[in-house]
């Protein structure tokens, strides 16, 4: 613990109480498999550590284990629970609240917006104000901002290897709290599909027993883990069919999504759900790897990745035609996917998504909040 009192500080609330005491902030840690998947908050750390911004998440400040700021500027990633007690606070700003889970994984995050809107200067969402209308309880404004991915380029190793079996998917056996343009069920219909032909490995935590639901919910831990035990007695009884037919694809878990998808040709790639601006890491991991990613989700991808680097599900009526095109593409095809990948990373279409680029809304913020200059 640091004992000066810094001018300005800023302080996150990260995406899951896991990442606090400033492991948000540790490049070892991979949770969920993800290679340098809390980098962008490390390069944000080091960015503000060149203007003599300390970093460090919000827990810290309300437990006094970091010295505070002459001024605080807090943000959060998504966890709502602190920001009410920082409010209070005379020497803090509540700067900023970025949504990074879309509506279907966390209702009760959207429940909680109005109520935050009233308080935070400023709101980010990767969807806009319209795409987000449904889901919250009044019009809000959502300044837009990219999920920030780690890589700026592909990984060479990865990349590079040859001898690539069909097809992959890399997804956890969850299920949404809220069934609205969900996707998890459709990802169930590809693995279905091509298990039947032995098409498909699937990789991801949870396969060995029933889907886990996500998100936030009000019924105590205690219960939760006694409802779990008795889904789980009842799988064994009468598993659901689709995932009984997953089971069967299933290769276990994975240390490195990288290493993984490189040794794939193609991966399904849909995103929780069916929303204008939310394209996360699914297809930035694919391309990556090398690996050409069968992408559904954002409807408006197309401003955000290139079209010649992933394959469009909405361009096949259904799993048939998409296996006979797939098949079809002859060994030159598929190396023109794989370099439109390369070559996305050095475009501007990815630039929203880097690391500088989420760092600098920070800059903005600390410029607008604290005078702070960048």
């Amino acid at each position: 613990m640091s004992t000066l009192r810094p001018a300005v500080a800023l302080w996150l609330d990260p995406l899951s109480s896991t990442l606090e005491r400033d492991r948000l902030f540790d490049a070892s840690n991979t949770p969920m498999s993800g290679e340098r998947i809390l980098e962008p908050y490390v390069h944000l750390r080091e960015r503000l550590a060149e203007v003599g911004v300390p970093v460090h998440t919000a827990d810290l400040l309300v437990k006094g284990l970091e010295p505070a700021g002459s001024l605080n500027l807090y943000a959060t990633m998504g966890l709502w629970t602190r920001y009410p007690r920082l409010a209070r606070r005379s020497d803090t700003i509540l700067s900023a609240f970025l949504v990074n889970e879309c509506p279907i994984v966390q209702p009760r995050l959207y429940a909680e917006l109005d109520r935050a809107n009233a308080v935070f200067r400023r709101m980010f969402s990767f969807a806009n104000d319209d795409a987000m209308g449904p889901f919250v309880r009044a019009p809000l404004h959502f300044e837009p901002f990219r999920y920030p991915y780690p890589f700026a380029s592909v990984n060479d190793e990865a990349w590079s290897r040859d001898g690539r079996a069909f097809l992959t998917m890399i997804n956890g056996n969850k299920v949404p709290r809220l069934d609205t343009e969900e996707l998890y069920s459709e990802r169930l219909r590809a693995i279905a599909f091509f298990e039947a032909r032995g098409e498909i490995d699937l990789y991801g935590v949870g396969w060995d027993g029933p889907p886990f639901r996500v998100g936030v919910t009000r019924v105590p831990k205690k219960l939760r883990r006694l409802a779990y035990l008795a889904e789980r007695r009842w799988d064994k009884i009468r598993p659901d069919p689709l995932v009984a037919t997953a089971r069967r694809a299933w290769r276990g878990s994975v240390a490195s999504k990288s290493a993984t998808l490189s040794r794939y040709t193609f991966a399904i790639c849909f995103e929780n759900q069916v929303m204008q601006g939310w394209v996360t890491e699914k297809v930035f991991d694919c391309l990556v790897a090398g690996t050409v990613p069968v992408y559904l989700g954002a409807p408006d991808v197309d401003d955000w990745v290139d079209p010649e680097c992933f394959v469009d599900m909405r361009r096949f009526s259904g799993y048939d035609e998409l296996r006979d095109y797939l098949l079809e593409l002859s060994p030159g095809e598929i190396q023109a996917y794989r370099e439109a990948g390369r070559e996305y990373f050095r475009t501007e279409r990815f630039s929203p998504f880097t690391k500088e680029a989420f760092a600098d809304i920070f800059v903005r913020i600390l410029a607008e909040d604290a005078e702070v200059p960048g």
